[in-house]
């Protein structure tokens, strides 16, 4: 603590300069190792407000307000810091510099990677930038919805939930900084949640998997979304953000030079200016409203250790009109999530890092319409470790543990039947505390030139988890394959077996079974790779998910675990340079999917049975500074089941709907094309500032969540979705 203390005191003492009326200028250009010019780089002299951020082409050039020595400094996620010495004189009024950064890579010969993968970073599969994130039109700069433009995810609503290849939303796991975090939206309500309540510009790295992921992760059926967040800021950073729908400010401060600092995210949304602009404001009663705070301080106590604490806060609610065959009413949800992780990572034995991490997370909701008035509360904490060594270029070997201790807790009254929701309908009366603690652990290894083969690479992992309050243990082995025809060209195969517990709900004693097992799914997937360019890539993938031990109503134990099912598919993805100038990706997924659980009496159509998502992000810059950009989405309508006439109650005094087969029809296609434009500036020279406009579903499709009905079901008319009309947004974000 005394050596922190003196490194404060040290950082806040005054520099050994002169100030001076100085008009001198500092500029230059910033490449990569390939002579490739890198935009939003920071370049700064060191313990001064003195800097810039480079363009488009890397370019960069700020006013240096003292003379001395001084020391330039160079940043860039994914690169090496850049640093060298300056005498800045009153002699010199110019000075012109080139900077080459280098990037920090630690990796096995070959890409040693499972099937069905993307992220931020290059070696884990299709790349998705953060500015591409930023800047992909309408997905609210926000990791959800900018990643439901990817293959392997199905669009079956508007919401940032991740629908992957056939599962359900809860069979997708995220992960922050290692810890699980299991309600990551805003505006959670019947139709999932819109938003993520992690600011993007808080994220470091991302890695996306639809199939096939590795041992690493225990607990999830289908996918996993793993970010890691930023680490030590290396200059004093500010940014505001103001839009009709939403308002933020972060902070990038370092404290200790090398050794101490803190990021801040927050942000408050007000949609009742996009709502009144748009002509939306009677669906609502409480126009959706949402605040987070993301927090992290960052220490790095020795040359290979770091601690980071990292927080989220938020709170969001909204008051929807319901118009339903029985009832008028309004939705009133509102949530709150807190979130605390502690992670430290360091570098023991000399070549072993390790990743330690321990957290907690406290979520509650309260949905309230008609009879219904539910509270539901969701504790999480969970202690994790993950050890790597690589043992050569040829060979890598990882394993890990973990400790997870879940508490579910329903608490209020639910509707009896689904079609009677009014305030006098009879009920049933939830008090159910669920506990389950689950432990788990991994072992895998990775290896390239397997057999002395070269360019034959593989990895091969198993976990098991056990649940004792449930009396449950699961063995997943894992396997991948993988061949290197060329520089160009990939050839991937996975194979794995995955379980996951179902929903705390369906274990309730009073309603549920607390006797059931782990839901199980086999993945089978084969991918080709191609490298068309540097720019370039495209990947082709297959994929086939059998499905076992799902939960199925049963009118003795409520729920049995003799449902099964499948998903059958392909995905392809172009992304890089496009004809014409552009830039962006092509992505199309091709999905079968059937299920027999819940309430399903037969193999039938999948609520997730969307057979075929398109989306086309393509961009084009026609100058350094403007950007336009569209997003074209187009899904295969979802499966529905249909009302097909209606029984009236006298006791009741309703009308009982008369259902047809599960899933036998379905809802219209949806289409939406987003538009953006974009500007890029630097205001003064050293503020970096983005202007942006755009139009939500600017051909004003007529897209729709679901129908409701008049009182005895024979009119309906149409529940349009989030974006049902076109919807114009204009913001700005100007950093310094």
């Amino acid at each position: 603590m005394l050596n922190i203390i003196k490194d404060i005191i040290l950082v806040l003492l005054i520099s050994n300069c002169v100030v001076a009326q100085s008009t001198l200028t500092i500029s230059g250009t910033v490449t990569d190792d390939r002579q490739k010019p890198l935009p939003y780089v920071n370049v700064y002299l060191f313990k001064t407000t003195d800097g810039a951020m480079t363009n488009e082409k890397g370019e960069f050039r700020f006013k240096a307000k003292f003379i001395g020595n001084f020391r330039l400094v160079a940043t860039m996620i994914g690169y090496k810091k850049y640093e060298r010495e300056l005498n800045l004189s009153q002699d010199i009024k110019l000075y012109k510099l080139e900077i080459v950064l280098k990037q920090k890579t630690i990796k096995l010969a070959e890409a040693v990677v499972m099937g069905s993968s993307f992220g931020s970073e290059k070696g884990k599969g299709v790349v998705i930038k953060a500015m591409d994130i930023m800047t992909t039109p309408g997905g609210a700069a926000d990791i959800f919805q900018s990643l439901k433009t990817m293959p392997g995810l199905t669009q079956v609503s508007e919401s940032a939930q991740l629908y992957v290849r056939g599962g359900d939303p809860t069979e997708t796991v995220t992960l922050i900084d290692q810890a699980p975090v299991y309600h990551p939206y805003t505006l959670e309500s019947s139709y999932g949640g819109l938003f993520s309540n992690l600011n993007t510009a808080a994220v470091k790295s991302i890695y996306f998997s639809s199939g096939g992921f590795s041992a690493k992760y225990g607990n999830v059926l289908s996918g996993v979304l793993d970010i890691e967040t930023k680490n030590l800021p290396f200059t004093r950073n500010f940014n505001l953000g103001i839009s009709m729908a939403a308002a933020s400010l972060s902070a990038s401060v370092p404290v200790v030079e090398d050794k101490l600092g803190f990021r801040l995210y927050a942000q408050q949304s007000y949609t009742r200016p996009i709502m009144w602009l748009n002509g939306a404001l009677d669906a609502f009663t409480t126009t959706p409203v949402s605040k987070n705070l993301n927090a992290s301080l960052i220490y790095e106590y020795s040359k290979t250790g770091r601690l980071k604490l990292f927080g989220l806060l938020a709170d969001d609610k909204q008051g929807v009109n319901v118009d339903r065959a029985e009832y008028t009413g309004t939705f009133n949800g509102n949530s709150k999530n807190n979130f605390v992780n502690l992670q430290q990572t360091d570098i023991i034995f000399s070549d072993i890092i390790m990743k330690n991490s321990i957290s907690f997370n406290a979520y509650k909701n309260i949905w309230k319409l008609g009879i219904l008035n539910l509270t539901k509360q969701d504790d999480v904490f969970q202690i994790r470790t993950d050890l790597e060594k690589i043992v050569s270029s040829k060979l890598k070997v990882s394993t890990g543990a973990e400790y997870e201790k879940r508490i579910q807790q329903f608490l209020g009254v639910i509707p009896k039947e689904k079609y009677d929701i009014r305030e006098n309908a009879p009920g049933t009366i939830l008090n159910e505390k669920i506990k389950r603690n689950r432990i788990g652990a991994y072992a895998e290894i990775r290896t390239a030139n397997m057999l002395g083969i070269q360019h034959l690479f593989a990895i091969g992992g198993v976990r098991t988890d056990y649940i004792p309050d449930f009396n449950l243990i699961t063995v997943d082995p894992r396997i991948g394959l993988g061949y290197k025809f060329n520089d160009k060209s990939t050839f991937k195969l996975g194979w794995g077996i995955f379980h996951q517990i179902p929903d705390a709900r369906l274990f309730g004693k009073s309603d549920g079974n607390p006797d059931l097992k782990s839901m199980k799914a086999t993945h089978y997937v084969v991918s080709y790779n191609y490298k068309i360019n540097n720019s370039n890539s495209l990947r082709v993938e297959g994929y086939y998910k059998d499905y076992k031990n799902l939960p199925l109503e049963d009118k003795l134990l409520n729920y049995n675990n003799n449902g099964k099912g499948f998903a059958e598919g392909v995905d392809m993805i172009l992304k890089g340079k496009l004809p014409f100038g552009l830039s962006g990706w092509i992505s199309y997924g091709l999905i079968h999917t059937k299920r027999k659980w819940m309430s399903d009496e037969t193999l039938t159509n999948s609520d997730f049975d969307i057979t075929h998502n398109l989306s086309i992000v393509a961009k084009y810059n026609f100058s350094a500074m403007w950007q336009v950009g569209i997003n074209f989405k187009y899904a295969t309508g979802r499966p529905y089941t249909p009302v097909v006439s209606s029984v009236y109650e006298t006791g009741q005094n309703i009308f009982k709907p008369v259902y047809g087969d599960n899933n036998s029809e379905r809802y219209p296609d949806y289409k939406r094309l987003d538009f953006r434009i974009t500007h890029l500036n630097q205001l003064f020279g050293k503020y970096f500032a983005v202007f942006y406009a755009e139009t939500l579903n600017i051909l004003n499709f007529n897209n729709l969540f679901g129908y409701s009905y008049n009182k005895n079901y024979t009119r309906r008319k149409v529940i349009k979705s989030y974006f049902g009309r076109r919807t114009i947004v204009v913001g700005a974000n100007i950093s310094f």
